[in-house]
């Protein structure tokens, strides 16, 4: 058991400071989950022992914003990235592009929801909306069609703003419940960062799910 509290406390630490390494591994996984390679779960489970130690007091707050400036700097990198294959682009990615229909998807996406379907596509609020709801990749080809790249600037920023946010506040609240995140045993920490991520998914998954129904009996009424 030593050696898993060992192990564990060192992932707690890891997000204490503003170490050069945690700086880079947020970089890396938010650049490369704007081509939509992640690990579940794993950003937000780091947004959260960030949040704890931030409102624990281990975290400074400025070490915090240094964290999330290097997560934004690797999702305007990632994003740009995409954007240039989708402007300028890689015939490969162009003739995938076409064959699984993604512009038809996002249209048909947009066309579910009336109040959707009325936000101006141009402006960094559909953007940063169109990433909340899991339209990050066709977001960034649409604008890269309308050759937009400072609205995809703004949008990424704005979403990256409540995404981060939302779990650094969660985890802060958090912490600050606790004296002293270094004499409380690890375990109960990851296990409750853990517990955490699970409600907030299960309360997602629900909301969608009544979205769904409330839409389906709608549909229903009106034929």
């Amino acid at each position: 058991m030593g050696g898993l509290e060992s192990f564990l406390q060192g992932i707690v630490d890891f997000t204490a400071t503003l170490d050069p390494r945690m700086a880079l591994l947020l970089f890396v996984i938010c650049g490369i989950g704007e081509a939509g390679l992640t690990v579940p779960l794993l950003l937000e489970f780091l947004w959260l022992n960030v949040g704890i130690n931030l409102g624990n007091g281990n975290l400074p707050f400025l070490q915090m914003l240094g964290l999330w400036f290097a997560a934004q700097a690797g999702r305007q990198v990632g994003a740009v990235v995409l954007y240039r294959i989708g402007r300028f682009g890689m015939p490969a990615f162009t003739r995938f592009y076409h064959k699984i229909h993604l512009d038809r998807i996002f249209e048909k996406l947009m066309a579910k929801s009336g109040a959707v379907s009325k936000i101006n596509m141009a402006s960094p609020f559909s953007v940063a909306f169109g990433r909340l709801v899991g339209m990050r990749i066709p977001m960034t080809l649409v604008l890269a069609a309308k050759k937009k790249p400072l609205i995809l600037a703004a949008g990424v920023f704005m979403a990256s703003i409540i995404f981060d946010g939302l779990f650094i506040f969660i985890g802060s609240v958090f912490g600050m419940s606790i004296e002293d995140i270094k004499k409380f045993n690890p375990i109960y920490t990851v296990l409750i960062t853990l517990g955490i991520l699970a409600v907030i998914y299960l309360i997602t998954f629900i909301v969608k799910f009544l979205i769904k129904r409330s839409r389906q009996a709608d549909q229903s009424a009106s034929e």
